[in-house]
């Protein structure tokens, strides 16, 4: 016994030594502290996701470079790729915006695609984006590199063929949902049919001049669809239209907006008069927009399955499709959807229902197409069609997930793994940003990512914001990589999979919004409202992660500490040794102090 206690106090005091030692041998690197060490981000795509990013976290996280890739020769994403005639939004020009660069010139209530592509190309230009941003540039894969903790980014030109490597800490997908254009799946369709073939999605205007005199087939009644068939329904000779599914068919696409007519197709086209009183009276302009946005938010209950509200939601649908037809109950019944409001997207259609009611469009809904021949489509009854121009108004390919290798640790293949055929089987996202074993990864808008309420752009610009929180305290407190657990990804996507059990999202229906037909897994949402997102997403939290240490951090965690002394004392900036004041009257107590380096 004796032996074992004089044994025991032998190891305590060797240990206690060495402790001794190893602190003698450790000490503070020799530099001040710096709260933002260089960094750089690599952002993918330059639609509304990669330019809120790109105008946002710079601006957030300082001392941040970056570069964006763009395969396409223009930015706006969506806007800049589908140029068909009539494309518009139909969400409200003034709430399908940024919220911090609003234009207040808007010609119309839902403007035309184009003005809403240039009103992006302009922001890029006026927030500094385009020194960063190179478009016509195709990320080819990008990999995670834990020997240099970095991603290893390759990229082709596809001007000049050129294809070569990048490398930044952090690599942020932009990359969108709605941009490889979806072929339907008929049979002689790319190989036998010798006319003219095209998708909305990748429209000329070459291609307008021929629809002159012709017979043209349009396949797909989304909103693609439904714009393209109105917006050229004076050209054509005859058209045919396929119809796969029904859609719900309204005139606006939430309550209380304003609907578009025939002959507003717009809404309402806004006067010189109104847009000065927009820039004049900023006060009045702040109302207007609160005026729209407040019609986004609220909604919760018509999403339930079997709620009163969802029934009256579809009584009211229901009713207004009746009264366009005019009280045609034939009519009626091939168009009125049966599942329930709000399992996809309705279409806000002004001139649709007219224009397929027309002697000149053959509406083919009660048949599917059997395969394509040289110069036409045949249905399975047997009866071909004759055409000179099919248009297939398809909509896209899923691209909730990466569209190249997206490689993380141990070999793990974003692209593969989340794939419709791969071991997950969808996008099993971390609260629609991150992934696990994927170190310093983000989707700016993945899989639910999306909060009912609030526009896309507005969604983007909280993904950004949640962004910068994660790379700023990366960049500031000594790591290398951060991701979220295995654990934290899989209890998220259980809230996922139990908030949609009871949602109308699961009823009988197919569509983008989710990955099949019926009780699927919902691609889009968020598990809750637009607030319910933004409120959770204000503060990360950060016992859900992984965090890798810098080397030096790994023998004291505070290494990032450095002398004791912080960089702007060093530089003696007195504007920022005393910005902590502020000017009488303009103290906000609620950001007091939260932002020091302001």
């Amino acid at each position: 016994m004796a032996r074992s206690v004089e044994r025991l106090a032998q190891i305590q005091t060797q240990l206690a030594g060495q402790e001794q030692q190893s602190e003698k041998v450790w000490k503070p690197r020799q530099r001040p502290f710096d709260a933002a060490p260089p960094v750089k981000a690599i952002i993918v795509g330059a639609g509304i996701a990669g330019i809120a990013a790109s105008i946002l976290i710079p601006r957030k996280v300082k001392n941040l470079s970056y570069t964006v890739y763009e395969r396409q020769d223009a930015v706006g994403g969506t806007w800049a790729q589908n140029r068909y005639p009539g494309v518009r939004c139909d969400i409200p020009s003034h709430s399908y915006q940024f919220t911090f660069a609003p234009n207040l010139r808007w010609s119309e209530y839902y403007s035309p695609g184009p003005e809403i592509r240039e009103y992006y190309e302009r922001l890029v230009k006026e927030y500094g984006v385009d020194k960063s941003l190179h478009l016509q540039h195709d990320v080819v894969s990008a990999i995670w590199s834990d020997d240099i903790h970095q991603w290893v980014v390759t990229i082709k030109n596809l001007a000049t063929g050129n294809v070569f490597t990048d490398t930044a800490h952090f690599f942020i997908s932009a990359t969108g949902r709605l941009n490889v254009p979806k072929w339907p799946n008929i049979p002689g369709l790319g190989t036998d049919y010798k006319g003219i073939l095209a998708h909305t999605a990748e429209w000329t205007e070459e291609l307008t001049r021929s629809l002159d005199g012709k017979r043209v087939a349009i396949i797909g009644n989304g909103a693609s669809g439904q714009q393209f068939l109105v917006n050229t329904f004076d050209k054509p000779a005859h058209i045919d239209h396929y119809v796969r599914s029904k859609q719900w068919i309204v005139s606006s696409i939430i309550p209380n907006l304003v609907p578009a007519t025939t002959e507003v197709l717009g809404a309402h086209v806004f006067t010189e008069e109104e847009k000065d009183k927009f820039e004049k009276d900023p006060q009045a302009y702040l109302e207007f927009r609160k005026s729209l946005d407040k019609n986004f938010h609220g909604r919760y209950q018509g999403s339930v399955s079997g709620s009163a509200e969802n029934a009256k939601i579809r009584q009211k649908y229901s009713d207004a499709l009746l009264a366009r037809l005019g009280g045609d109950k034939a009519w009626f019944d091939r168009l009125v959807p049966d599942f329930a409001p709000g399992c996809k997207r309705p279409t806000p259609s002004a001139g649709y229902i007219e224009a397929i009611r027309s002697a000149k469009v053959d509406y083919v809904d009660d048949v599917k197409i059997s395969h394509a021949t040289t110069d036409g489509l045949v249905t399975e009854d047997g009866k071909e069609r004759k055409v000179d121009i099919i248009v297939a108004a398809t909509g896209f390919q899923n691209a909730f997930l990466p569209l190249f290798p997206t490689i993380g640790k141990n070999g793990l293949d974003l692209s593969k793994y989340w794939a419709a055929a791969g071991p997950i089987g969808f996008p099993k996202t971390y609260f629609g940003v991150m992934a696990p074993n994927v170190p310093n990864y983000f989707g700016v808008i993945q899989a639910n990512t999306n909060g009912q309420g609030g526009t896309f752009p507005l969604q983007a610009e909280i993904s950004a914001t949640y962004i910068s929180k994660v790379i700023r305290k990366v960049q500031g407190q000594g790591y290398q990589a951060i991701y979220p657990s295995q654990e934290a990804t899989d209890d998220f996507n259980e809230i996922v999979g139990a908030y949609f059990d009871d949602k109308v999202i699961g009823d009988d229906c197919d569509g983008w919004w989710k990955s099949g037909y019926g009780k699927s897994r919902p691609l889009l949402p968020w598990p809750g409202t637009g607030h319910h997102r933004f409120d959770i997403s204000r503060d990360p939290r950060w016992e859900d992660f992984v965090f890798e240490k810098s080397e030096e951090g790994t023998r004291n965690r505070f290494e990032y500490f450095g002398n004791g002394w912080t960089e702007r004392e060093k530089n003696g900036d007195e504007v920022l040794l005393t910005n902590y004041l502020k000017e009488v009257g303009k103290i906000d107590l609620a950001t007091l102090h939260e932002h020091w380096n302001d």
